[in-house]
């Protein structure tokens, strides 16, 4: 896959931007914040419709305006083209057609009815510092790897996470008020409200059986090619294990109708207890991945550089069944890793990555040249790598394409 062009408007701190990249190697280098991150940014935003530095939307729209839109062109690797389109409109005081805020994507110039039609159209991998709270951080940022990476190959995966977490809010709903009829004495509506549990009970265990098969299976290819890579960052030294953790009860080997029937009836038996809470208390919502080195916490016990392998491998094993499960790399975005990483490490990521088109962000072009160019020499021809590099300066918000030897 790829990236031909890339225009920005109104993004970040770019006020109206085109990029032309090249296919191979794109660096881009300059000082500290002044926007080199916000081009991979935008370019991850078209793989899923999210940033992968925040949430809201309104952070990504320059400052005093009230929009913004990312755009990019790329082709597949069989020569067919695609371009992805997201513009973010904020609602405005007193414009009717702007009376409440709304994300516009579009797919070769046609809106798309939902964000789930955008999976699987754009494949991109980022590495970036942010990373580490795959280790560091709760169990929320393990869930969106996982649920981002089975989203990019498995579409429908996508709309079943939206509809599970709509069936579990009106679930939620429903508890609390319930909850709140107990407290007050009311029993009028109580056979009402038991009927309706039932129905949404039944819906969210379907969908949640749905997602946790996906989960197990990709869980188990993580493991299998984190293990391999941690193994070899190691040389063999240390072995690292990723444990998918979901509802009580339920086996590596269950089908979809085994969960089905267990989370149902788990559903049906703390129904009580959820009341009390008023909120549904298992599910995959809850659901988190064991990360063990040597049969340790990696967040409790393993040491910085440690973190560092075990964060790296799990990326790995992402750009590893991308590639695998689409038949061609992703493109590569490298947010200042080079500098975050050492020798052993860099190798290990570049061994991974040299036949996709990269875009790298740093502050010293020529020591990422140096550490490609070196690392990634597998015959004479790979070692004539600077014919494949592409240099762009970024200075306050201005990207400015530069012949670096000249």
């Amino acid at each position: 896959m790829i990236v031909r062009r890339i225009e920005l408007q109104d993004f970040r701190n770019y006020t109206q931007q085109i990029i032309v990249p090249e296919a191979g190697v794109n660096v881009f280098y300059g000082e500290n914040a002044q926007g080199k991150t916000n081009i991979l940014e935008a370019i991850y935003l078209c793989t899923c419709a999210r940033s992968h530095r925040t949430a809201r939307d309104h952070e990504l729209i320059r400052h005093g305006c009230n929009q913004y839109r990312v755009a990019i062109d790329f082709n597949y690797f069989n020569g067919s083209e695609g371009a992805v389109e997201i513009e973010y409109l904020e609602a405005v005081a007193g414009d009717p057609q702007r009376t409440r805020s709304q994300r516009i994507v579009r797919h070769n110039g046609i809106k798309l009815d939902r964000i789930a039609d955008l999976m699987g159209l754009f494949h991109a991998v980022i590495f970036a510092p942010e990373d580490l709270q795959l280790v560091k951080e709760g169990p929320a940022a393990r869930r969106r790897f996982l649920d981002l990476l089975i989203s990019q190959v498995r579409p429908s995966y996508f709309s079943d996470i939206q509809q599970y977490a709509r069936f579990l809010i009106q679930r939620n709903r429903l508890l609390k008020m319930m909850r709140d009829d107990r407290q007050s004495g009311k029993t009028s509506q109580e056979k009402q409200n038991n009927l309706q549990i039932d129905v949404w009970n039944q819906m969210l265990a379907e969908k949640a059986a749905a997602i946790i098969e996906q989960r197990m299976i990709y869980v188990q290819r993580i493991n299998e090619i984190a293990e391999q890579s941690h193994a070899a960052l190691s040389s063999g030294k240390e072995k690292l294990n990723v444990k998918y953790k979901t509802v009580a009860g339920i086996r590596p080997d269950f089908k979809r109708e085994e969960i089905y029937k267990l989370f149902s009836n788990k559903l049906k038996s703390m129904v009580n207890e959820d009341i009390e809470r008023g909120t549904t208390g298992q599910g995959p919502h809850r659901d988190d991945l064991d990360l063990a080195l040597d049969g340790d916490h990696v967040k409790l016990f393993a040491s910085q550089g440690q973190q560092r392998s075990a964060t790296l491998s799990l990326k790995l094993a992402e750009l590893a069944i991308v590639r695998q499960d689409t038949g061609e790399p992703p493109v590569l975005l490298l947010d200042d890793v080079m500098s975050e990483l050492d020798e052993s490490r860099r190798k290990r990521l570049l061994e991974n990555i040299h036949d996709a088109q990269i875009f790298v962000t740093c502050t010293d072009a020529r020591q990422v040249v140096h550490d490609m160019k070196r690392d990634s020499c597998y015959s004479p021809d790979d070692c004539n790598i600077l014919r494949k590099f592409g240099f762009f300066l970024v200075n306050q918000g201005q990207v400015q394409s530069v012949d670096y030897f000249s």
